[in-house]
């Protein structure tokens, strides 16, 4: 057998390192295709460089060619890709490819991929609800004349469960919608919040929503200072697993192995990850 790994996800080096390591102890002869100048190049698994290499992004038809053409020395494949983003190109990707294919779900803003808890998203409400408490503590140390907002402005495309999820872990609230409806329904909320007694306020948005058209709106209605918290893509996924992204990395680099001995039957042959914490 002549499996490969491609990692075309984000996930920062820890994590890559960590499931590497998971997969090379397996026993089965796992080979790697990294990006090159240009092209596509076949290595034997070494997990250190695996971790340490940029992501292959095929954003175009000759780059996705050449990695397909290298991956002709392969008899299956093991995907690591964040299927939600990069979703037209995978299609196309997966189109070009004749050997069976074993795809791990990786992804900081949806929660679920296929049925499967996807890899990164626990470690990402993690590192979100860390950075918003931080600023909940500075705001509640530092009282001002009037009730102050903090917008945490999430990375584009963020999904509904997450800014749902901040807010409920941080206390917060979420704002999905820039709709008249919408934004009725979250001043009435902010309202009585402040009513409440408390001086300050977190919202979880996504980066796509105008905010200058929503603070606009707001401070219309409202005497409410302001501020917006940008949560960057790169802050997401900091250098330490959650133990939930471990387990679940554990179990894919179990079920990538087990996955490789049974031998599938057929070629073109594209399985998902159905892995739970």
């Amino acid at each position: 057998m002549r499996p490969a790994v491609i990692n075309m996800s984000m996930l920062p080096q820890s994590f890559l390192r960590f499931f590497a390591q998971k997969l090379d102890t397996s026993g089965s002869t796992w080979n790697m295709v990294l990006p090159g100048q240009n092209n596509a190049l076949w290595e034997a698994f070494d997990p250190n460089l695996f971790a340490q290499t940029a992501p292959f992004i095929p954003d175009n038809e000759t780059m996705t060619t050449r990695l397909a053409q290298t991956l002709q020395e392969a008899d299956m494949i093991l995907l690591l890709t964040d299927p939600l983003q990069n979703e037209e190109n995978l299609q196309y990707f997966l189109s070009q490819l004749t050997q069976p294919v074993f795809i791990m779900p990786v992804s900081m803003l949806y929660p679920y991929v296929r049925q499967s808890e996807s890899i990164g998203y626990d470690t990402a409400l993690n590192e979100i609800v860390n950075q918003a408490l931080s600023v909940a503590d500075t705001a509640d140390s530092m009282k001002y004349g009037k009730p102050r907002l903090f917008f945490l402005q999430l990375p584009k495309g963020a999904s509904r469960h997450l800014t749902k999820d901040v807010a409920l872990s941080t206390g917060g609230l979420e704002l999905t919608d820039c709709g008249e409806n919408a934004r009725q329904s979250f001043q009435q909320r902010l309202t009585k919040h402040f009513q409440s007694g408390s001086t300050y306020a977190l919202a979880a948005v996504d980066e796509a929503m105008d905010m200058t058209e929503i603070n606009e709106q707001l401070s219309e209605n409202m005497d409410v200072n302001i501020n917006i918290v940008t949560v960057d893509s790169a802050q997401c996924l900091g250098p330490k697993l959650s133990a939930k992204d471990r387990l679940l990395m554990v179990q894919a680099a179990e079920k990538a192995n087990e996955w490789v001995q049974s031998t599938p039957s057929y070629s073109g042959q594209v399985e998902w990850f159905h892995v739970t914490a």
